[in-house]
């Protein structure tokens, strides 16, 4: 089970350090991390902790975005009226929607916006449900072995859970079963 986290956690150092399109909205002066400094109007790709960074001191925005609390109840339909087959999603998809709730959430409370903190419950309700019909898939496909049916549509942390669940019922099978 420690191998599985220190995975997980390698899995958000890696996103971290993913590089991610940004537009300038103000000239920044040489940066050595970047190696060069960045004008006002460019578009440019830098790790995203960076460019976080720099989004929060208003000097870059971030183009690429994680998916809104409406693009959820979209994928959960999706996901619903698809039950056995998986849409593709992006690598990282469950660390970026879960910044983005969390982000949400905290301005949400801070100004205490009953309107947005519906939207972050039916967002988090959304998210958990997608999670849900995801693994009903994953798991079958682990029970007849047949992973690599699904693994095209898994979004990187989904593809870290299901060899790591994979591995943990090898394991188990050569503990407990007797093999024919």
């Amino acid at each position: 089970m420690a191998q599985i986290n220190v995975e997980f956690e390698l899995l958000k150092h890696i996103y971290m350090l993913s590089p991610v399109k940004v537009m300038v909205l103000r000239t920044v002066p040489p940066i050595p991390v970047l190696g060069s400094s960045l004008q006002k109007g460019s578009e440019e790709k830098m790790p995203r902790f960076i460019a976080e960074v720099l989004e929060k001191l208003g000097y870059v925005e971030i183009l690429e975005k994680a998916p809104s609390p409406q693009d959820l109840t979209k994928m959960r339909f999706a996901h619903t009226q698809q039950r056995s087959t998986l849409v593709k999603l992006d690598d990282f998809f469950y660390i970026t929607v879960r910044d983005t709730i969390t982000k949400l959430e905290e301005k949400a409370r801070k100004d205490i916006d009953i309107t947005l903190i519906r939207i972050v419950d039916r967002a988090k309700e959304d998210f958990n449900e997608i999670f849900n019909l995801r693994l009903a898939v994953i798991l079958r496909a682990l029970q007849f072995g047949n992973l690599e049916s699904v693994v095209k549509s898994l979004s990187i942390e989904e593809k870290t859970m299901a060899i790591g669940i994979q591995k943990l019922l090898e394991s188990w099978t050569r503990q407990f079963l007797i093999s024919k």
